[in-house]
């Protein structure tokens, strides 16, 4: 929208259609906005892929990374998924152009200060997975008050399950219900830790693929 000034034969400022309006030097220019007709050189194209594959990623993840990023959001100043896009930019692309694969190995979903899971493991049960870490009676409070934070991602689906407050880390256990039509589908599995208080969470940990043969990537090459 293109603002009129001076009354209705002023100069304009502003856009109307594809022209836009704008002072310079005392005088009132205008220019056409189209789009290049340049082709883009092949680091452009680059960028471009890994910009709309780290984008389409986190967007599938938003449930949880609003979550998991958003203590460090509020320091940031910015939204948790600008904050998650930033802590993951150098990491989670793998292989070479065009042939990128993300590296869910790499793929941080939470920050913080807190104790990550401590010798997690994973076992697929009828419900879905079930999470057991280490833990012991004389846990100090409030460590032992921190919630565990579940999730499996289906890549192929596009499709995210996940618990956000779930059992304290004393319980040392809980459950991620998956559907049975998913469980033996290819997935990526993650754990972390949020504290009672919602002030602070833990860096998350990978905690490996399932159901899947080959692997999607090489760790020995990154974007």
């Amino acid at each position: 929208m293109a603002i009129t000034e001076n009354g209705p034969n002023g100069h304009h400022r502003g856009r109307i259609g594809n022209l836009v309006y704008y002072m310079l030097n005392g005088k009132n220019i205008s220019r056409e906005i189209g789009r290049s007709t340049k082709e883009f050189t092949e680091p452009q194209l680059k960028q471009q892929l890994l910009t709309k594959m780290r984008s389409k990623l986190f967007r599938n993840l938003l449930g949880f990374i609003n979550t998991g990023f958003s203590i460090a959001a509020i320091h940031a100043q910015d939204n948790a998924f600008n904050v998650a896009v930033k802590c993951n930019k150098t990491n989670i692309i793998a292989g070479t152009y065009p042939q990128f694969e993300i590296a869910y190995d790499q793929l941080l979903i939470s920050t913080g200060t807190l104790l990550p899971a401590q010798n997690c493991k994973i076992t697929p049960i009828l419900a879905g997975l079930q999470y057991t870490w280490d833990t012991h009676p004389e846990m100090a409070w409030p460590e032992s008050t921190d919630q565990v934070m579940m999730l499996a991602y289906f890549p192929k689906q596009e499709r995210i399950f996940y618990t956000l407050f779930g059992k304290e880390r004393l319980a040392g256990m809980d459950v991620l219900e998956i559907p049975p039509s998913l469980q033996n589908e290819y997935m990526e599995t993650y754990v972390s830790f949020i504290a009672a208080n919602r002030k602070t969470l833990a860096n998350s940990t990978y905690m490996g693929s399932f159901n899947q043969e080959i692997p999607e990537y090489s760790t020995t090459s990154k974007a």
